[in-house]
């Protein structure tokens, strides 16, 4: 991998204990740099660089620059390279961050998002809820299905939240039976963003 790589995510990864502000740190100002980045000969790069490094902080680290890629480079590359990697992480901050990089890109419905499925049962609430947040950007009716399922058998308020925020942004009219039956739940939070999810289905139809 090209030296560049190697030194930003060195610096992504670099513990500043003497910034008293975090906008002054070393890492804050290689992260902002990372959300830049546009080389598509990178994302190569970075699918062979994940499978080697034991890191899991590097590895994170390229994870985030990857879902950056994927943002401004055309194509599935990136997004099918951070899916081949979900069945390899296990450790929940590395798994949360790949699949947040993953939710910032288009999912055409050509890819398999059967790994991104099977962690909203997961038992880790943070992975949990970075699946159904993944979720955002695609293209297949079966994203939709799959947080349908989960809302309708959660008894988690904030799960309750998050799917209520997916169907905002990919919810059909088959939606709106099971967000109205959040209308009547007691949490103010959960009500109101069925309300929201609702309103925003049915001006879409």
């Amino acid at each position: 991998m090209q030296e560049y790589l190697r030194e930003l995510i060195s610096r992504m990864t670099t513990r500043d204990d003497h910034s008293l502000n975090s906008d002054d740190s070393v890492a804050w100002h290689a992260y902002r740099e990372a959300e830049t980045l546009s080389d598509s000969s990178m994302v190569g790069e970075l699918a062979e660089y994940v499978d080697k490094e034991k890191n899991k902080k590097r590895r994170r680290a390229a994870y985030f620059i990857l879902g950056k890629l994927g943002q401004h480079v055309r194509g599935t590359n990136c997004a099918s390279v951070l899916l081949s990697r979900l069945n390899s992480e296990n450790e929940k901050y590395v798994l949360s961050g790949l699949l947040d990089a993953l939710s910032w890109i288009s999912k055409p419905g050509g890819l398999d998002l059967g790994p991104v499925y099977r962690l909203l049962r997961d038992d880790r609430w943070l992975v949990r809820q970075s699946a159904i947040q993944c979720l955002r950007r695609t293209d297949t009716p079966e994203a939709e299905d799959k947080v349908i399922e989960l809302l309708a058998t959660t008894t988690d308020p904030q799960d309750m939240i998050y799917c209520h925020a997916m169907l905002n942004e990919i919810g059909t009219t088959k939606s709106l039976p099971f967000l109205e039956k959040s209308l009547s739940f007691r949490k103010r939070d959960v009500e109101q963003s069925a309300r929201l999810a609702i309103e925003a289905i049915k001006s879409r139809e």
